[in-house]
């Protein structure tokens, strides 16, 4: 094991006589927003079993008093060890930028499918299986005649417009399908926008941007976006873990912002007077342009594509 894995504690076996804890698989552990489910799962008592690959960086969970299974949901046999004993699954582990649609597809779809399966198939009945899908399954929120406030809500149609949402809406129906045939598990989606806080590096770089002075508003004026903090969105978990609920929720912080709002918020907070710099659509694709083909020389998933460019706009 690396000296991160060697870092991460085993709990102790249970008295006789002692309650057991409900245990959980956690995809993602190692990550931003699955490092807080992590330490907010064993604050609520929840015995939890961490999916990794050998090659996890563990810095942000060590001490932490969770096992460990080593696997890949997309290699279904290295799951089945990982279910036996587990009564729930909290599943946010997915890929977030990749060089071909099919990548997408392996881990956000095929991925989620195997994992349903295995929890079916090996885990404990009774559970739950709750699964961090995103506001891009949905799609972006489109004005009305009826309805002048572009907002998404639950009852609208799904109409996702990247490779990123149209897998993570299928990762979405693959666990339904699952959880639907074997009766096992109840199911909850959550769709969450764009998180950000402590351990997050996306949205900390336009942060740091703004510091230096410049705010970067790569959408028109009136293009609106949705946030959580990450907070926020691992109390969404544990209350549907909690509760007998299913369905598929949006999670945010119940406001629409404008870049240039948050962007003005932000160099509040940091006392500094940003200079405002408008990116025209041309040049927003041409910088993604440029980034996807960079990535594909080098065997990359490129930071920055057109599809996420298309999706800020």
């Amino acid at each position: 094991m690396s000296d991160g894995q060697d870092a991460l504690e085993r709990p102790a076996g249970d008295p006789p006589g002692a309650r057991v804890p409900v245990r959980v698989l956690l995809t993602g552990a190692s990550g931003f927003v699955g490092s807080h489910v992590a330490e907010a799962l064993v604050r609520e008592g929840y015995r939890v079993r961490a999916l990794l690959r050998r090659s996890s960086k563990t810095k942000w969970i060590r001490g932490l008093p969770l096992e460990v299974a080593y696997g890949d949901v997309t290699d279904k046999a290295s799951l089945a060890g990982a279910c036996v004993g587990v009564q729930s699954v909290v599943h946010f582990g997915a890929v977030i930028s990749a060089r071909s649609e099919a990548e997408y597809r392996a881990v956000n779809e095929i991925g989620t499918r195997n994992l349903a399966e295995s929890l079916a198939e090996r885990g404990e009945p009774g559970g739950f299986f709750v699964y961090c899908s995103s506001l891009a399954a949905g799609g972006p929120a489109i004005a009305t005649q009826s309805r002048p406030e572009p907002v998404r809500t639950e009852e609208d149609p799904d109409t996702p417009i990247s490779p990123y949402g149209r897998t993570k809406l299928a990762g979405e129906r693959a666990a339904q399908e699952v959880a639907a045939r074997s009766g096992r598990f109840r199911l909850v989606s959550l769709r969450p926008p764009a998180v950000y806080g402590p351990r997050d590096t996306d949205i900390l770089l336009l942060f740091r941007l703004i510091k230096n002075g410049v705010l970067p508003l790569p959408a028109p004026p009136e293009a609106r976006l949705s946030l959580v903090h990450v907070a926020d969105l691992v109390r969404a978990t544990i209350e549907v873990a909690r509760k007998e609920v299913e369905g598929t929720y949006y999670v945010c912080d119940g406001e629409p912002h404008t870049w240039i709002e948050v962007g003005q918020l932000a160099a509040q907070i940091m006392h500094v007077s940003p200079r405002p710099l408008r990116i025209p659509a041309w040049a927003s694709v041409s910088v993604a342009a440029i980034a996807e083909f960079a990535a594909k020389a080098l065997g990359k998933p490129p930071l920055l594509h057109r599809g996420r460019i298309r999706a800020m706009r």
